[in-house]
């Protein structure tokens, strides 16, 4: 405790701690009466709630810890009745305030058992959800069955199937680690379940370029193909298309730092200037051909959905493909068989080859090799976007695209 709190009295202090506890969740409660949203408590029950419990906390200590389960157990009774009583008018309410309150009559205990910086972190955490319900709300009603069978999958496969995956390292070398390997596939769809919701309720509709930024957070080689073919179609707005491409190209290197970083943090120093200095070339580049371009064309993006199992086996298996190929690459060819190995890689997926080269450069003089490769994976991958931008796109799109690629 700090020198200014010494000298007040640990029953005040811990009484006004409470009180200001009870205060912050009683807020929000104040707020929804304050609507009409049927709150039966405020800004004054809160707090009183939570001074009994630190009061009830406080008494355990003189007379039994049992006191504390009788009293929250008599109190949770209290809230079911008083729920039940609304329900019966033909009131539809949820029970947010009921639990909000038992939480504040446990935060009060905590308090009194000197836990007050947790107790306040939890307070925290509660009215932040609190607030949000209606955010939440909104959230979920926009939801598809789709996107809630892929939550669902993924919960299944971080929750129940990782932690149940044998720990320990297989083949040649030890290459093969089914915890590691189920791992790096949770780690990648979490991005992509990031970028895949941020389209949905941000970029979205919003226009070619804020939806190419986002889009280049879950592939930017999705992005590169979907806006050669419009730019095909609508070949006034090629530039446009192009700055597009170009803008989620450049998403592609922050990107791969953060993969790079999460598997070998020390790594990103030597990844951190060339990729700077790619990711700037990108967007000033994209900036320019837009300059003057007043035009406000809006766009949808199908990145298709959030998680599709076959394609989460698809990147383990690649991965895997991966991990052999740098291996017997290194042994039979050296240096040379790394870089053929990245340029194979770099035309389906940069994130694997990313992921495996951050591995392999544990050891600081091959972090300049493992860097190089990263770099000439990621250079293949610039190079099918053109192909796919030259061939499938306007001709003005695609030399747009050539001349900053």
């Amino acid at each position: 405790m700090t020198e200014a709190f010494k000298n007040i009295n640990p029953f005040i202090l811990g009484l006004f701690i409470s009180m200001g506890i009870g205060l912050t969740l009683g807020l929000e409660g104040e707020y929804d009466k304050l609507k009409e949203e049927h709150g039966f408590a405020g800004i004054i029950t809160f707090p009183i709630v939570a001074i009994i419990g630190f009061i009830l906390g406080n008494l355990t200590a003189a007379y039994t810890p049992w006191l504390v389960i009788i009293i929250s157990a008599a109190f949770l009774l209290f809230l079911t009745f008083s729920h039940l009583s609304v329900v019966q008018k033909h009131v539809m309410t949820g029970i947010t305030t009921n639990m909000a309150l038992f939480a504040t009559l446990i935060l009060g205990v905590m308090v009194a058992n000197h836990l007050h910086k947790k107790a306040v972190a939890t307070a925290v955490i509660v009215v932040t959800l609190i607030s949000l319900k209606a955010t939440f709300n909104t959230f979920i009603k926009n939801i598809t069955s789709e996107e809630l069978f892929a939550f669902i999958k993924f919960s299944i496969i971080a929750l129940l199937i990782l932690p149940f995956l044998p720990d320990q390292d297989y083949g040649p070398e030890g290459l093969l680690n089914p915890f590691e390997i189920g791992a790096i596939i949770v780690i990648v769809f979490f991005l992509n379940f990031i970028g895949y919701f941020l389209v949905k309720y941000v970029g979205s509709k919003r226009g070619i370029l804020l939806t190419a930024i986002l889009g280049g957070l879950i592939s930017s080689t999705a992005v590169a193909w979907i806006y050669a073919s419009r730019s095909k179609e609508s070949p006034e707005l090629s530039k446009k298309y192009a700055a597009g491409i170009i803008i989620a190209s450049a998403i592609l290197f922050p990107r791969l730092a953060i993969l790079a970083y999460i598997f070998n943090s020390a790594i990103l120093s030597y990844l951190a200037i060339p990729f700077t200095i790619f990711t700037l070339i990108c967007l000033i580049s994209a900036l320019i051909f837009i300059k003057k371009d007043t035009d406000v064309t809006k766009t949808i993006i199908n990145l298709g959905s959030p998680l599709n199992i076959w394609n989460a086996l698809g990147f383990g298996g690649i991965y895997v493909v991966i991990l052999f190929a740098v291996f017997y690459g290194n042994q039979f060819f050296g240096e040379s068989g790394l870089y053929y190995s990245a340029l194979i890689a770099g035309l389906a997926d940069t994130d694997a080859i990313t992921i495996s080269m951050a591995k392999f450069g544990s050891l600081e003089e091959k972090f300049t090799l493992a860097t190089n490769v990263i770099l000439t994976a990621t250079t293949s991958n610039m190079i099918v976007k053109l192909g796919i931008t030259y061939f499938k796109g306007s001709k003005k799109n695609g030399k747009f695209v050539m001349l900053i690629f």
